[in-house]
């Protein structure tokens, strides 16, 4: 993927409102020959942090506890669009818009009863924050077995990369149209798109 100055410059308030609203992420490890290892699960970001868990079984632990350079991203697919909104002729101005952003990380894995209660208890907060359900104990039979299985993975942010490409290297004129023919065509993420491009012009308030 390529960073081009226009779909990098999104303030920082903008960027952590997204990652927050974001239901899963995406977690990139390595493993021990090379290939690259990839899953999809609920997270809580804070600060410098991700936290997540995971089976201790799972080959990304392995991966994490003998490399703990990752990677941990997040992402909106908004719509692809014909080349003919934008030029009548030229098949190269088709393109697809989305929201990005890239966490590279150092993982720290533990299997301890406790941290991952405590790791559980901050992804329940942020998923169900309505409660219905008996307080979490290690020593409960109830939650015993599954914190058994459980490890508790923090990631320790380095850097992060965004990219919001929402049409920011079109004239403003040219967004409106196809912001227009986004919301004419109607296809399910049609309207977020064009939100999204709207945000570009007249920025969070809309």
């Amino acid at each position: 993927m390529i960073f081009h100055d226009h779909y990098t410059s999104i303030p920082p308030a903008e960027i952590d409102r997204f990652v927050q609203a974001q239901e899963l992420g995406r977690l990139i490890t390595v493993g021990e020959d090379g290939t690259p290892h990839l899953g999809l699960y609920p997270f809580v970001h804070a600060g410098d942090a991700v936290d997540l868990h995971l089976v201790r079984r799972d080959e990304q632990i392995a991966d994490l506890k003998a490399r703990p350079r990752c990677l941990f991203e997040v992402d909106e697919v908004l719509a692809v669009i014909p080349s003919y909104w934008v030029h009548p002729e030229y098949a190269g101005s088709a393109t697809a818009y989305h929201r990005t952003v890239i966490f590279e990380c150092v993982a720290t894995v533990s299997d301890e009863a406790a941290a991952v209660a405590a790791q559980q208890l901050r992804l329940l907060a942020r998923y169900q924050p309505e409660g219905g359900f008996r307080a979490l104990a290690v020593d409960d039979p109830l939650y015993r077995g599954a914190l058994a299985q459980l490890a508790a993975v923090r990631l320790e942010i380095t850097r992060r990369r965004t990219k919001f490409k929402l049409g920011q290297n079109r004239p403003i004129d040219a967004r409106r149209r196809v912001i227009a023919e986004l919301r004419k065509r109607g296809r399910p993420y049609d309207a977020r798109a064009a939100d999204a491009l709207e945000w570009t012009i007249n920025g969070p308030g809309g």
